[in-house]
């Protein structure tokens, strides 16, 4: 079940692959894929077409704890995934900060997007594993108390989160930072 390359130097295969991979998106959903993610896809074979953990756990008929664990317990056994792994963690920790979305007018600057005299906030919330119509009422009722432009994240492992979160920030106006299921990250939207 698990691609087993020789541990022959310190630029390891799996860390190689890693940096090749990253910042792509799921072969299946074509949602952004966590560096964890990737590691996980090397590592079951999925090298040239790496998934997100709920692709990979539909692709192989396993529960997301389950895989995640058995995954997670496999890499720290290994030395060349492990540094592939302690890569990763460093890597999403990065891409957790928040990115500037680019405008169709060309306007990506994070004070462009805040009304003049609103100080923006940073919120991190987890819905678990909410489904589609409470998780997106909760986000209505949260970014709703928040200025216009601050920045909001959101844990959501429900299965359809890849689907619905995008969905509501086009019908709502919302800016969708970043999409790595489980981690999503929205700007508000201005009133």
């Amino acid at each position: 079940m698990f691609d087993d390359e020789p541990d022959d130097d310190e630029d390891s295969l799996p860390t190689r692959e890693l940096h090749r991979i990253a910042g792509g998106a799921c072969h299946d959903c074509r949602t952004p894929f966590t560096a964890k993610e990737a590691v996980w896809s090397i590592a079951l074979g999925f090298k040239n077409a790496p998934r997100c953990l709920n692709c990979l756990c539909r692709r192989l008929g396993r529960e997301e704890t389950d895989l995640r664990t058995s995954l997670t317990e496999y890499v720290h056994r290994r030395e060349c995934y492990l540094r592939a792994w302690r890569e990763a963690e460093t890597m999403d920790a990065k891409d957790q900060q928040p990115r500037v979305s680019h405008t169709p007018e060309g306007n990506n600057s994070e004070a462009d997007t805040l009304p003049s005299g609103s100080q923006p906030t940073e919120v991190e919330w987890d819905a678990g594993d909410l489904g589609c119509g409470d998780l997106v009422m909760q986000l209505r009722i949260r970014l709703k108390n928040l200025p216009a432009g601050s920045v909001f994240r959101v844990t959501a492992t429900d299965p359809a989160a890849p689907e619905d979160i995008p969905a509501w920030c086009r019908l709502t106006g919302h800016t969708l930072l970043t999409a790595a299921h489980p981690l999503y990250t929205i700007r508000r939207r201005e009133d």
